[in-house]
């Protein structure tokens, strides 16, 4: 146990720390060090570990059971002897020390209900794993999450600097026209409160992407001062077939899984229960050493004993505790059988909405980024309107406005895909550290 926190803290003092918290950090060494720090990931190593002592000592009763008893004893003895001339008894009393010891060995030889439970704990050892499986998924599902939504709120900061500096320049511009009689006040007026506006959203902005630095920080145990930038244009296409993805999920999920393995292991609980009406056997073997620890520890002279022989312990009736624990077991499996249903149910249907997601998510890349092109041109019309004194300033404003939110939606349309990709393979029990390779090859650190 002190070895693995030590491990844990070298690793947060590691290199690899250290420019987390002073440059920017990417997925993959972020996942890493959440794999080492995250208490639900070290809560479920823990589950395997308790798993595992179960089975071991599920496995101590069908192995040889071996004990010894020493005892020392002080003693008075007292016997009234009888004067078989006067009639009269005398009493006499002998002091002694008695010794006994007893080496008792005992292995079973037919224990069918302890061999099935100790079966269901091997079930249960794989149980535990497949939940360990599932929230490493998990954590990499919520790290690229909270990853995603602080280069989205990057990104906006980025597209917003930019329209800020255009519109500081827009304002400088307007002054002086007004000043010259060339502009209305009105129009410098919407300049003015467009340039506010910016600046209010300017600090949601920042806010968005400071909590989103801060959730990181909870996930992976460290402060993190930026993260790696999204640098691929061309995302890839949505792999498979909505079919393949459900079948695999019903198959390869963790959580499937660990259910299955839960079935077994309470299949395992019955048939052990119904063995509790068989008979035991057993080889026992002692061996005794006394002196002076007869009946009631009388004086006798040291003696040794060696036994060996056959234990059969029939159960005939123990008040219907026997029965009892078969309908609680048989129970425990029905409720496991219909949890693995429910999951099994939960999954398919996420699997399936997470394709539709990712496929519309990846038209969505296109669409916006065609939107994106429209309202740059629509823009450089009104501002050339504007010039020609065709247009309103509201117009143009508008105008503006409106490209800033069509580029806030390209950005996040990108990022919403890259969710969907993840959720995909989460819910079809695929994701791997290679899956989070290829997106960390998506970003460069800066």
């Amino acid at each position: 146990m002190y070895s693995r926190y030590l491990f844990v803290l070298l690793l947060i003092l590691s290199p690899v720390a250290e420019a987390a918290e002073r440059q920017s950090a990417n997925l993959l060494e972020l996942y890493d060090l959440a794999l080492a720090t995250n208490p639900v990931v070290e809560g479920r190593k823990y589950s395997v570990a308790q798993a595992e002592a179960q089975k071991d000592q599920a496995r101590s009763k069908l192995l040889p059971q071996v004990s010894a008893i020493g005892n020392i004893s002080w003693n008075e003895f007292t016997q009234e002897v009888p004067n078989r001339f006067t009639g009269q008894t005398t009493d006499i009393t002998t002091q002694y020390q008695g010794l006994r010891g007893v080496v008792q060995a005992r292995q079973a030889l037919f224990d069918l209900a302890s061999y099935r439970a100790y079966e269901g704990t091997g079930l249960t050892v794989k149980q535990a794993e497949q939940d360990l499986a599932d929230a490493r998924m998990s954590l990499a599902t919520d790290l690229v999450d909270r990853y995603l939504e602080c280069l989205e709120a990057t990104d906006e900061a980025s597209y917003l600097q930019s329209e800020l500096d255009l519109t500081d320049g827009d304002t400088q511009r307007i002054r002086r026209m007004y000043e010259r009689a060339m502009a209305k006040v009105t129009d410098l007026y919407e300049v003015e409160a467009y340039y506010q506006t910016l600046k209010t959203r300017e600090l949601e902005i920042h806010n968005a992407k400071a909590v989103a630095l801060e959730k990181v920080r909870e996930i992976v145990g460290i402060s993190v001062a930026d993260l790696a930038r999204l640098i691929k244009d061309e995302l890839p296409q949505v792999p498979g077939q909505p079919d393949q993805w459900v079948a695999n999920a019903v198959t390869h999920h963790p959580a499937i899984q660990a259910l299955q393995h839960a079935m077994d292991a309470a299949a395992k609980t019955i048939a052990s229960q119904w063995a509790n009406h068989l008979p035991l056997v057993s080889l026992q073997m002692s061996g005794i050493y006394a002196k002076n620890g007869g009946f009631d520890n009388r004086q006798l002279d040291p003696y040794t004993v060696g036994t060996l022989g056959l234990q059969l312990n029939m159960p005939l009736y123990s008040g219907g505790g026997v029965k009892a624990g078969e309908r609680e077991a048989i129970a425990r499996f029905e409720m496991t059988k219909y949890k693995h249903l429910q999951k099994q149910r939960e999954i398919e249907r996420e699997t399936r909405t997470a394709y539709l997601n990712a496929q519309t998510g990846y038209s969505r890349i296109a669409s916006t980024a065609r939107e994106v092109e429209a309202r740059v041109k629509a823009r450089d019309g009104q501002q050339r309107g504007y010039e020609l004194g065709a247009a309103t300033i509201v117009a143009l404003l508008e105008s503006k406005k409106n490209l800033l939110k069509s580029r806030f939606a390209y950005a996040k349309a990108r990022y919403d895909y890259i969710r969907s990709l993840v959720a995909l393979r989460v819910w079809g029990g695929t994701l791997t550290r290679t899956d989070l390779e290829e997106i960390n090859g998506w970003l460069a650190q800066h």
